[in-house]
């Protein structure tokens, strides 16, 4: 399995649990606080802007469950946002790899999933566009969007 299909396969099964109905409704509500990394740094930190843009998702507030995975990590940090508007998210410089997937809570649909490449400087700013494309059922099958008895987690 490739670097990106791992991260968006970890970004699946986290998402298998109650965590994506939690990052869903946290998007949905708005997030109180700006999203920030987990642990301690070991370098300079830096912010990563990060955008979601998919043509074919529903208007209005289009809940995105992001998630970023310092390069080489077999294990990231989940994030919420809404389609279209931007996530400031301060992380210790270095590579990156950002994934999203944009959900539809209301029909259970999977509309989009993207993924990215960045590089964050320390004390700098670094933009992000994910752009998001409607997934295929293969796609689907090798990230292992399924359910622990097998059924699909969303529609298509």
């Amino acid at each position: 399995m490739d670097p990106n299909t791992g991260a968006l396969a970890w970004l699946a099964q986290g998402a298998a649990s109650n965590l994506l109905d939690r990052l869903v409704d946290r998007a949905l509500d708005g997030s109180p606080a700006a999203p920030a990394w987990p642990r301690p740094a070991k370098t300079a930190a830096g912010t990563v802007e990060i955008t979601v843009r998919h043509h074919g998702a529903a208007k209005g507030r289009t809940p995105v469950i992001l998630t970023l995975q310092e390069d080489g990590s077999r294990t990231g940090t989940a994030f919420s946002a809404i389609l279209g508007h931007t996530a400031r998210i301060a992380v210790p410089g270095g590579r990156y790899f950002g994934a999203a997937m944009v959900v539809d809570p209301a029909r259970r649909t999977l509309q989009g999933i993207g993924w990215s490449r960045l590089t964050v400087p320390a004390h700098g700013t670094s933009p992000c566009l994910i752009p998001a494309v409607r997934p295929s059922a293969p796609v689907i099958l090798q990230l292992g969007l399924r359910k622990a008895d097998g059924t699909p987690l969303f529609r298509l």
